[in-house]
C-alpha cells in the first residue's frame, strides 16, 4: 500500500451508525470529510467481526456477513475518491462485549478473571453518569473461558470479515489486539491464566493473534495489507502486558504475516486515571519512546499514536522512531489537519483542547461530540457549509470577544459578511483567556480564534465597549451579543475580607482584562508591585508567558481555599498546586467538576490528590474568618475549619443579558449567544457562535 503522506487517522469509536451495524450516510460523510482533509490513511472505528456477537455497541460497524458489504463499498469508494486509503479495524471485544452482556449471551474470555481492579473510577462519577454507564454496560457478564472450538470459530470470523473487507474495497485491515479486547486479553498474563498451548509463556499467549494473522493473510491472498494494533504496556495492571512481552509478540506477529505494527497502550479498565495514561493519554507523545524501541526490533513499518503534535511526529520520523503518525482526537477537531500540515499551515489547525468530551460519549453508548467542532457527526448537513460564500453579504456587529463572539465572527466573515467585533477589554478572549492560563491546551484555541478572525479581516475593536449609538452608526444588518456571564455576589459571611477574591478579580489581576482597579483593591501591596512588573514586561496579554511568570509571583497566599468545585474551581486548583500552593476545594454537591467530561475529571482529580490537595464534597461554608474557612459536610453538623491565607470564590456564574437588553431598548433585535444566556463553557460557546455565524444571511 502506498499512501500520499505519513499521516494516519487513528481508529476511534464514534457510534454514528444506526443500531444495525450498517455503514450509513452519516458515517460515510464523517470519513469522507477526513479524506477530503488530506490524511494519507484512515483506519475506521472498531468493526465487529461477528456483529452483534462480540460487539461493544450496536452502534458500531459490523462485517459479520455479506449483507454488510454494499454499504461498506459505498464508504470505501467515497473515501478513496479523495486520494486517501482506508483500512477497517477488525475486533472482538471479549470481556467488554457490552451487547453480549445486555442480550444475555456468553462473554468470551481467555480464562475466568481472578483480579477485578480497584474501581477507583466510580467515586468521581455523577449519579447520572453512573446510571447511564450501568444502562450501557447491560448488567453482569456471563463469562465463558474459551474452548478450542471457540478459538477456531473466532479465527474463522476474523478471516471471513477480512475477506469481506477486501470485497468491499478496503485497502487493508488492522487486527485489534490491544485495549483489553479479546486478543489483547490473551496477550496479558493477568487476563490469560490458561494452561494449554494458548497460555503460559508469551509465545503461547501470542499464539491466537498469530493464528488470526496467518489465516487472514492466507484467506485474503497474501497480497492484501494486514497489520495489528498492540499494547506497549498495561498501566496499573498487576501481571499486565510489559514492553518486553510486546517486543516478542511483535516479532512473532510479523512472522505470522503482520505488515505493520500499530503501537498503543492500555490500563486497568476499572481505573479512571489509567484510561488517560494508556488508551487516550493526557501527556503528549506518551508512548513515543517505546515506539522508537520497537522500531529497532522489527523490519515492518511502525505506526505511532498517543497525542502526538505535528512537530513531534516529524521528529519521530526523522530520527527513525516511527514510520507513520496516527492522530485521533485531533482529526475530530479539524478534519483538514493533514492538509494544513502538508501545506505548512500548522497555525491554521483548529486544535484539540484535550477535554475528553469526545471519548466520554461511548461510555454511555452515545454518539461522539467535539467541544471545538460543531460539525462533527453533522457532516451530511454541515460539512463545507462554512466554506461556502453567502449569496447576500451582510454587515454584522459582534459584541463580545470571548469564544462565542470570536467563533460567530469567524464563521460569518469566512462566508463573506462584513464583520465588526467590539471587546471592552484590552485583549480578546474573555473567559477563555483565563481558561488558557489554567489549562494550556485552551491557549492554542485562543490563538487559533484570534488568528482566524485577524486573517479574515474582521474589524476588531478592543478596549471599546459597544454602545447602541456607536453600533447604530455602522448600520448593521445583524447584531450578535456574546458578552459572557455575570457573577452573583457571594453571601458567605466574611466574603468581603481583603484576602478573599473571586474569579473575576483573579482574572483581572492576572490577565489585565476586566476591572483591574477593583482587583487591585483586593490584593496585597507586594502582589500589586509584582503585577506591575509583569505588565511593564508585556506578559499579561500572553497567557503562556504569564503562566511562566506566575511561578515567581502570584496574587494568592500559600494556603488557599477555593469555594466551588466545579470546572472552574478544579482547573484553578490544578493551576495553584503546580505553583506550590496548599489547596482545599469546597464543593456543595456530591461530585467535583461535574461539568468536566468524566475522563478528564478522573485525571485532574487524581493529580490533585497526588499533589496533596484536599477535596471536600457536600460542603456548606458557614464563615470566612481572618485566618480560616469554617464549614460543615453532609451528615456531619459538628463543623470543621481549615486555616488559609487566601480564599477564591469560584461560584455564582449566572446568565446576564444586561447588554442585550440595552440593545433591545435601543430598537435592535440582537442574537444572543454564549454564557450570557446560560453557562455553557467552551463547548456551548463554540457551538452557539458557529450557528449564529452560519445563520447570518
Amino acid at each position: 500500500m502506498t499512501v500520499r503522506n505519513r499521516l494516519v487517522m487513528a481508529p476511534m469509536g464514534v457510534e454514528i451508525v444506526d443500531a444495525d451495524g450498517m455503514a450509513n450516510d452519516a458515517i460515510v460523510a464523517y470519513y469522507e470529510e477526513r479524506a477530503r482533509g488530506g490524511v494519507g490513511l484512515i483506519i475506521t472505528e472498531v468493526c465487529a467481526i461477528s456483529y452483534p456477537h462480540g460487539a461493544n455497541s450496536v452502534h458500531q460497524l459490523g462485517l459479520s456477513d455479506d449483507s454488510f458489504i454494499p454499504a461498506m463499498a459505498a464508504l470505501t469508494s467515497r473515501v478513496q475518491s479523495h486520494g486517501a486509503k482506508i483500512a477497517v479495524q477488525l475486533v472482538h471485544h471479549g470481556k467488554v462485549s457490552r451487547v453480549d452482556i445486555a442480550e444475555g449471551r456468553d462473554v468470551l474470555v481467555p480464562s475466568i478473571p481472578e483480579w477485578h481492579g480497584s474501581f477507583d473510577m466510580v467515586g468521581d462519577l455523577t449519579a447520572e453518569e453512573l446510571g447511564l454507564m450501568a444502562a450501557a454496560n447491560g448488567g453482569e457478564p456471563r463469562l465463558k473461558a474459551m474452548t478450542t472450538d471457540d478459538i477456531a470459530a473466532v479465527i474463522d470470523d476474523f478471516a471471513s470479515a477480512a475477506v469481506r473487507a477486501r470485497e468491499a474495497g478496503f485497502d487493508g485491515v488492522e487486527i485489534h489486539a490491544a485495549h483489553g479486547y479479546l486478543l489483547s486479553g490473551f496477550l496479558s498474563r493477568q487476563w490469560n491464566r490458561r494452561d494449554d498451548e494458548y497460555g503460559g509463556s508469551i509465545e503461547n499467549r501470542s499464539r491466537l493473534l498469530c493464528d488470526v494473522l496467518a489465516e487472514v493473510t492466507r484467506r485474503t491472498g497474501g497480497d492484501f495489507p494486514v497489520w495489528c494494533r498492540l499494547d506497549a504496556l498495561e498501566y496499573r495492571t498487576p501481571d499486565g502486558i510489559v514492553f518486553e512481552d510486546t517486543a516478542v509478540t511483535a516479532r512473532l506477529a510479523v512472522t505470522a504475516g503482520a505488515d505493520a505494527i500499530h503501537l498503543s497502550a492500555y490500563g486497568d479498565m476499572t481505573s479512571g486515571p489509567a484510561f488517560t495514561e494508556g488508551t487516550l493519554p493526557h501527556r503528549e507523545a506518551t508512548h513515543s519512546a517505546l515506539t522508537g524501541r520497537l522500531k529497532t526490533l522489527i523490519d515492518v513499518p511502525v505506526i505511532a499514536v498517543g497525542r502526538i503534535r505535528p512537530e513531534t511526529g516529524d521528529d519521530m520520523i526523522a530520527y527513525g522512531k516511527a514510520d507513520l503518525i496516527a492522530m485521533g482526537r485531533q482529526m475530530l477537531a479539524d478534519p483538514e489537519t493533514a492538509k494544513k500540515i502538508v501545506e505548512r499551515r500548522e497555525a491554521d489547525i483548529r486544535p484539540c483542547v484535550n477535554c475528553y468530551v469526545c471519548v466520554a460519549q461511548p461510555f454511555f453508548d452515545r454518539t461522539v461530540r467535539c467541544a471545538v467542532n460543531p460539525v462533527l457527526t453533522n457532516e451530511v448537513e454541515l460539512a463545507g457549509v462554512e466554506r461556502s460564500r453567502a449569496t447576500s453579504p451582510r454587515r454584522v456587529v459582534v459584541v463580545g470577544g470571548g469564544p462565542a463572539g470570536m467563533e460567530a465572527a469567524r464563521v460569518a466573515s469566512r462566508r463573506g459578511h462584513s464583520v465588526t467585533l467590539f471587546e471592552a477589554a484590552d485583549d480578546l478572549g474573555g473567559a477563555l483567556r483565563f481558561a488558557a492560563l489554567v489549562h494550556e491546551p485552551n491557549l492554542a484555541l485562543l490563538r487559533w480564534l484570534i488568528r482566524q478572525i485577524t486573517e479574515q479581516g474582521v474589524d476588531v475593536r478592543t478596549g471599546t465597549p459597544a454602545v447602541p449609538a456607536v453600533v447604530r452608526a455602522l448600520d448593521p444588518d445583524v447584531v450578535i451579543v456574546a458578552t459572557g456571564a455575570a457573577r452573583a455576589p457571594c453571601t458567605v459571611p466574611g466574603a468581603d475580607r481583603r484576602f478573599v477574591v473571586d474569579g473575576d478579580h483573579l482574572r483581572a489581576m492576572l490577565t489585565g482584562s476586566g476591572d483591574v482597579s477593583e482587583a487591585r483593591k483586593k490584593l496585597p501591596r507586594l502582589v500589586r508591585a509584582g503585577a506591575g512588573i509583569g505588565r511593564r514586561l508585556g506578559v499579561l496579554a500572553d497567557p503562556e508567558r504569564l503562566a511562566r511568570l506566575t511561578r515567581h509571583y502570584m496574587p494568592i497566599g500559600r494556603r488557599v481555599a477555593i469555594i466551588g468545585g466545579g470546572l472552574v474551581g478544579i482547573e484553578l486548583a490544578e493551576f495553584l498546586v503546580e505553583r506550590g500552593r496548599t489547596v482545599t476545594v469546597f464543593e456543595s454537591g456530591p461530585t467535583m467538576a461535574a461539568e468536566m467530561a468524566h475522563p478528564r475529571r478522573w485525571r485532574v482529580l487524581a493529580d490533585l490528590r497526588d499533589h496533596g490537595a484536599t477535596l471536600v464534597t457536600g460542603a456548606t461554608v458557614d464563615e470566612i474568618t481572618d485566618t480560616a474557612v469554617c464549614y460543615r459536610t453532609t451528615g456531619d453538623d459538628r463543623g470543621a475549619r481549615v486555616d488559609v491565607d487566601s480564599v477564591v470564590i469560584a461560584t455564582g456564574l449566572t446568565a446576564d443579558e444586561t447588554v442585550a437588553d440595552g440593545f433591545r431598548r435601543a430598537g435592535f433585535d440582537p442574537v444572543v449567544i454564549g454564557d450570557c444566556t446560560g453557562v455553557g463553557y467552551i463547548e456551548g460557546a463554540i457551538r452557539e457562535g458557529f450557528h449564529a455565524g452560519l445563520a447570518v444571511g
